[in-house]
């Protein structure tokens, strides 16, 4: 089972941010991440994490501890980056980045193809020690956590690049 936690504060925020990503995967399970169960979790196949609205950010406050032993390969969207970003140690810089930008892969990965643009939305860049795979602008733009299957996307695939999400999905970790 595909697991999609909504970041989400409000409701109507989902119509943006998990509505497409369960378009993208139709069988997917939708909980919000505050009632997110060790059952659910490891019930996964792969677990995406969401982005929400640039002003939402309790889903900072929440218990995110299971990504350190998740079996399941686990992909965090913009707000989702910053939750993987922050359970593994990096720093979240007060950064505004909106609209769409072009990405580079720093390193081969079966996610990011050359040549793509993302769509960003978000307040809070992650900086911290992990694998960079893409940048935009300089900054880090899609990162895996050493030894993990665990990766954070600071744009939004969703909006332009849904084959990045079909991506992982697919590879076999």
């Amino acid at each position: 089972m595909m697991l999609v936690i909504s970041t989400c504060a409000e409701e109507l925020s989902e119509r943006e941010f998990v509505q497409p990503l369960s378009a993208i995967i139709p069988k997917s399970r939708i909980v919000h991440w505050s009632k997110v169960t060790q059952k659910d979790i490891a019930a996964a196949s792969a677990i995406i994490i969401s982005g929400t609205a640039l002003a939402d950010f309790a889903y900072l406050e929440g218990d995110w501890s299971w990504l350190k032993d998740c079996a399941a390969a686990v992909l965090g969207i913009c707000a989702g980056a910053q939750v993987i970003a922050k359970v593994f140690g990096a720093e979240l810089d007060k950064k505004t980045v909106i609209g769409v930008r072009p990405i580079q892969a720093v390193r081969e990965n079966e996610l990011v193809l050359e040549g793509a643009s993302g769509y960003f939305l978000y307040t809070l860049e992650p900086k911290g020690n992990f694998d960079v795979l893409a940048r935009s602008d300089g900054a880090p733009c899609v990162f895996r956590i050493p030894g993990k299957d665990v990766f954070g996307c600071t744009f939004h695939p969703e909006v332009l690049n849904p084959d990045i999400i079909r991506r992982f999905l697919a590879k076999k970790f």
